[in-house]
């Protein structure tokens, strides 16, 4: 009995537990997520974010839930902000030799969104740490 205990726990904490590919550099984690950025300005939601799986050790499943809300929430964004203008990278914040964060704003003809994207480096290499988005711009000055 203890044995399928063993083997339901292992089952719920193994995709958690996945090894996410990495990048070997901030460099190349930057061109990556520009890349990213590109996707999401062309309004691929559901594409940009199931690009970011590999590299992000989070269940599969809610990496899809993220992109989903996102693709339900864009219209707002769309009817708010106005039409797409273009995208730029913002800043690399450092937290250290372990953390970074690259901000990217996405313009529309109203306003901008603030992407953020933080990586981590558990040992040698970059994982991707959260990708969020909001509109909070006043916090770049």
């Amino acid at each position: 009995m203890k044995s399928i205990y063993v083997i339901i726990l292992l089952a719920i904490l193994a995709p958690a537990a996945a090894r996410a590919d990495d990048f070997a550099s901030l460099a190349d984690a930057r061109k990556f997520t520009d890349k990213v950025v590109e996707l999401f300005k062309e309004e691929k939601m559901v594409e940009g974010y199931a690009s970011l799986k590999p590299y992000w050790p989070l269940p599969s499943f809610e990496i899809d839930n993220l992109a989903n809300q996102t693709k339900m929430q864009w219209p707002i964004v769309s009817q708010r902000f106005g039409k797409p203008v273009g995208t730029e990278f913002v800043k690399q914040l450092d937290g250290g030799p372990s953390l970074a964060r690259f901000i990217y704003l996405q313009k529309f003809q109203n306003h901008a969104i603030r992407w953020l994207f933080t990586f981590y480096k558990p040992k040698d290499r970059w994982v991707i740490n959260s990708v969020s988005f909001d509109d909070q711009i006043n916090t770049l000055f």
